[in-house]
């Protein structure tokens, strides 16, 4: 007996021992089955790492790439805009001399009609006998009246043909007058009429022609009353069919029409108004466009162009892009106007007859004969 039990005991020391040495390589297997995880994701970490910067190093390469490809473009525009500057400003320089050749030929040939009248003048003031300027010289004292007409008509009323009509009925004056003393005065008058060409007035009648036809194109279609009651009429006995047939379901698509509600933010808000706000709209406009007519007549720059752009933000906010563009242009002719431009100082002429008055003033009357009519 003693010896079976001295036996289990070696074969029980045994199996601990076997235990032991199993337990101990099953640890180590886990120890380096953990490190192996570890060096794994670290690795894994450092492959991560370099392709996150191998694809921003990427993305910056693209966007030079890009970048040069841009650049390359404004470098060939650079170019084109170089070479067709340089062409347009010898076209420019050609067309320089050649404005420099007509104004030099116009300016002879001016001075030539000048020394020209000048001795048809001289001419006729022989026939005619009249050698100086008297003070008592009615038709001088007509012309100063012609030449103060013209001035006060075009700083008063704005009146450009009127001072041009003026201007030449004070020069056929002193054709017929005939004296050399008078050529200043002529030459003078004809620069004055020049400065007074170049001159451009707004055309208040076509502006306000331009208003009415923007008043007409923003005007509503007005509906038919007879049509209209015939078709809510349809629609009523419709409606009530259809809610006695079908109650229940018209009454679900009631509650969901009420519950759910979808806008869409492209349009127009004018197509969300009902008639009588799109007829508020356009009369407030017309109001707009009737003031703006009003401030035309009265020539008021500031307050003009001012009613334009509230009238401009009005249509923006209540018409769609396609019906404003149509406005647009009739609004920008509008706006494309100068009301008070500057206007041209023409009175040098009329400073010359009163020098020449007053130089007459000073000498003795001669006597002159009558000018014939």
């Amino acid at each position: 007996m003693s010896d079976t039990l001295n036996n289990e005991e070696k074969l029980l020391r045994k199996l601990k021992r076997r235990t032991r040495f199993t337990q101990f390589l099953a640890w180590l297997a886990l120890f380096f089955t953990a490190v192996g995880i570890a060096a794994g994701y670290t690795n894994w970490l450092r492959i991560h790492d370099r392709s996150k910067e191998n694809s921003i190093k990427i993305e910056k390469i693209n966007s030079q790439a890009l970048d040069f490809a841009k650049k390359k473009q404004v470098q060939v525009l650079e170019h084109e805009v170089t070479t067709n500057f340089t062409k347009n400003i010898d076209h420019l320089n050609e067309a320089l001399k050649e404005l420099r050749t007509i104004q030099d030929s116009t300016q002879h040939i001016a001075d030539s009609v000048y020394s020209q009248v000048e001795t048809l003048t001289l001419q006729q003031e022989k026939s005619t006998g009249v050698l100086s300027i008297s003070h008592q010289d009615w038709s001088l004292a007509e012309v100063h009246f012609l030449l103060q007409t013209a001035n006060q008509t075009l700083a008063l009323k704005q009146d450009k043909d009127g001072a041009l009509r003026a201007l030449k009925l004070a020069d056929k004056i002193l054709v017929k007058r005939g004296s050399t003393n008078l050529l200043p005065v002529r030459k003078q008058i004809s620069k004055d009429i020049a400065l007074l060409n170049q001159l451009v007035l707004p055309n208040v009648q076509v502006l306000s022609q331009s208003i009415d036809q923007l008043i007409e194109v923003l005007k509503p279609v007005i509906a038919n009353p007879a049509s209209s009651d015939a078709d809510t009429q349809e629609k009523a006995e419709e409606t009530s069919k259809a809610n006695n047939n079908d109650s229940i379901v018209s009454l679900v698509k009631k509650s969901f029409n009420e519950a759910v509600v979808i806008h869409k933010f492209d349009k127009s808000l004018r197509n969300e108004m009902d008639e009588e706000t799109k007829n508020s709209l356009y009369h407030l406009i017309s109001l707009r466009l009737e003031t703006l007519r009003l401030m035309l007549l009265q020539g008021r720059e500031a307050s003009y162009h001012h009613q334009i752009d509230r009238i401009k933000a009005l249509l923006k906010s209540y018409y769609p892009e396609e019906k404003y563009k149509a406005f647009e242009v009739i609004i920008n002719k509008l706006d494309n106007v100068t009301l008070n431009p500057v206007l041209p100082d023409i009175s040098s002429s009329l400073k010359l007859v009163r020098s020449l008055h007053q130089n007459a003033l000073k000498e003795p009357l001669i006597k002159q004969t009558p000018i014939e009519n």
